[in-house]
């Protein structure tokens, strides 16, 4: 695939970025089903992990992934994590990041229920949080990462 004909890199996500690194950026998933749900994309096209450059790696391992997981340890504290990296879609390498909730969460006046805890995260194709509620999540994530 041409990078021209990639979706990811031919948008731009700004109204979900929670940071930008070097290789990276983290954007908070639209769809907040599952609780702090975001995205890592890398800034170049390539289409699999193993097409990752060292200081990629590096990066992605030893700074992104660790605050991200920081950061929603911290406002959120979920209690495990699900990771993927599909590519079924989108044949630009991405890493999604979904917390997982054994108990409910309030959030900015929102209930969060993991209606899949102890099972396999399911993608639901409605997104049912409001853009106030997204917003909200996405300013406090931004807001704790910068520290």
């Amino acid at each position: 695939m041409k990078t021209s004909e990639c979706e990811f890199c031919q948008q731009k996500f700004s109204d979900t970025v929670i940071k930008e690194y070097r290789h990276w950026e983290l954007q908070l998933f639209t769809d907040q089903n599952y609780l702090g749900r975001s995205l890592v994309k890398l800034k170049r096209h390539a289409v699999d992990l193993t097409d990752l450059r060292p200081e990629e790696r590096k990066e992605f391992f030893e700074k992104v992934l660790p605050e991200l997981e920081d950061v929603l340890d911290q406002v959120f504290g979920p209690d495990l994590y699900n990771q993927a990296t599909l590519g079924n879609d989108c044949r630009h390498f991405h890493f999604h990041v979904i917390p997982r909730y054994s108990s409910e969460r309030i959030f900015a006046g929102e209930r969060f229920v993991d209606e899949n805890w102890n099972s396999h995260y399911k993608d639901t194709a409605e997104n049912d949080t409001s853009k106030e509620v997204f917003n909200s999540i996405k300013n406090r994530l931004k807001q704790e990462i910068q520290k």
